[in-house]
C-alpha cells in the first residue's frame, strides 16, 4: 500500500518493467459512487490474473468495510489467479481497515530527510533519470541550470515544513508530481521559444503547479519570492548564488554531479531564509513527532502486576527528575546581577540561566 495519494509515478514505471502494463493494469479513484465499480474491477481481475490500483482510499471511508471484507472474503488463494495484484494508495486515516494493513504490504512515500538527501532524490526519480528526456532539450546549458534550480526549489518548500508556522503558516502537500510537471513545463518552453519566458514559467510554477496548493496569503507571497530566486535572468550566470556564502550555488553547465555531492548533509537555516535559531523549532517539532510515534506503539492493556506502562514510565521519569539538581534561583541571580546598561553580559547571563532552566 502507498500512502501517498496521486497515482505513483514508481508504480507505473515498475508495471511497465514487469510487462503487466497497459490492458493488465486498471485505475480508479475512490469517491462517491466509486465502490461497485471497484468491487468489479476486483471481482474481474482476480480471474484474468491483472492489477487493479485503487487510489484516494482516504475519500472513501465508507466503503473501506466493503473493501476489508472483499479482502478477506473474495481474495482468497483457491480463487485468485497469481498474477493479481491489489494496489491501494491513501494518505494516512484512522478509518483505514486495520486488518488490510495487517496482512498487506505497506510502502510509504515521504520526502527524505535534509536538502541534499532532496536534491539527490530528485535527480534520481524521473523524469530526470531518464536519459532521452535529461539530453531532450535544445538549450541545454539554461536547461540544466534552470532544472537544478527547480529541484533546489522543490527541496526548500518541502524542508521549510519542518520549521512549523515559521516555515508555512499552513503545511502544504507538495510532492513530485508538482515537481514532474514543471519540469516538463520548463522543456517545452526552451523548445518552443528562442528567449526563456520567465514570466510565463513563474506563472505556471507558482501560482498554478505549486501555488494551486496555498491557500494563505502570505504563504502565497513567500512561495513566489522563493521561486523569485531561481527563475531569474541572473541564473544563466556562472555559479549564481542561492544563499549567502558559497555553499549553495548553481554548477556550471555539466558539473551538478559534483555539486551534489559536495553539499553538506545537515543544512543552514540560513538556506531557507530563517535565522539560526530557527533549527530550536525544528528540532522541537522532530522530537515531538518521535515522541508521538514512540506513545502510539504503547500496549493499551495493563501488564501481570496491575502497573499500565504509563504508571511505570512516570516512576522512571519521577526517579531522573529526583536525580537532577534544582533550578538556578534567577530572582537572587537578578538581585546580585542586575540587568544594566554598563553590564552587557549580566543579560547573557540570565538568557543563559533561562535556557540551562
Amino acid at each position: 500500500m502507498y500512502e501517498d495519494s496521486p497515482y505513483p509515478k514508481g508504480l507505473l514505471k515498475f508495471t511497465d518493467d514487469l510487462g503487466m502494463g497497459g490492458e493488465n493494469i486498471q485505475t480508479i479513484s475512490l469517491g462517491q459512487g466509486q465502490g461497485p465499480i471497484a468491487a468489479n474491477m476486483i471481482s474481474q481481475a482476480i480471474k484474468d490474473g491483472t492489477w487493479v490500483v485503487l487510489q484516494n482510499c482516504h475519500l472513501a471511508t465508507s466503503w473501506m468495510p466493503s473493501l476489508e471484507k472483499i479482502c478477506e472474503e473474495t481474495i482468497v488463494p483457491e480463487n485468485t489467479n497469481e498474477k493479481f495484484r491489489l494496489w491501494l494508495t491513501s494518505y494516512p486515516s484512522d478509518k483505514f481497515p486495520v486488518s488490510i494493513l495487517q496482512n498487506g504490504i505497506k510502502m510509504t512515500n515521504e520526502p527524505p530527510k535534509g536538502l541534499r538527501a532532496n536534491l539527490l532524490r530528485s535527480y534520481l526519480n524521473d523524469p530526470i533519470s531518464d536519459p532521452v528526456f535529461f539530453s531532450s532539450c535544445q538549450k541545454a546549458e539554461i536547461w540544466q541550470k534552470l532544472m537544478f534550480g527547480l529541484c533546489f526549489f522543490h527541496a526548500l518548500v518541502q524542508e521549510r515544513r519542518n520549521f512549523g508556522p515559521l516555515g508555512w503558516n499552513i503545511p502544504y502537500e507538495f510532492n513530485e508530481s508538482d515537481l514532474r510537471i514543471s519540469m516538463r513545463q520548463i522543456q517545452m518552453f526552451l523548445n518552443e521559444y528562442e528567449v526563456v519566458p520567465f514570466q510565463a514559467l513563474t506563472y505556471l510554477t507558482g501560482e498554478c503547479n505549486y501555488g494551486g496548493r496555498v491557500t494563505d496569503d502570505k504563504d502565497r507571497r513567500l512561495l513566489l519570492s522563493l521561486l523569485s530566486i531561481f527563475y531569474s535572468e541572473e541564473i544563466q550566470k556562472d555559479t549564481y548564488r542561492l544563499s549567502p556564502g558559497d555553499t549553495y550555488f548553481i554548477p556550471p553547465y555539466g558539473t551538478y554531479q559534483i555539486t551534489l555531492e559536495g553539499l553538506p548533509i545537515i543544512t543552514h537555516p540560513e538556506v531557507f531564509g530563517l535565522h539560526e535559531n530557527a533549527d530550536i523549532t525544528k528540532d522541537n517539532q522532530e522530537t515531538n513527532q518521535l515522541f508521538d510515534g514512540v506513545l502510539l506503539t504503547l500496549p493499551r492493556q495493563s501488564t501481570g502486576s496491575g502497573r499500565s506502562p504509563q504508571e511505570i514510565v512516570e516512576d522512571l521519569a519521577r526517579d531522573v527528575l529526583n536525580k537532577l539538581p534544582s533550578d538556578f534561583n534567577l530572582e537572587q541571580v537578578m538581585e546580585q546581577y542586575p540587568v544594566v546598561y554598563e553590564e552587557s553580559m549580566n543579560t547573557v547571563l540570565r538568557q543563559e540561566l533561562i535556557r540551562f532552566n
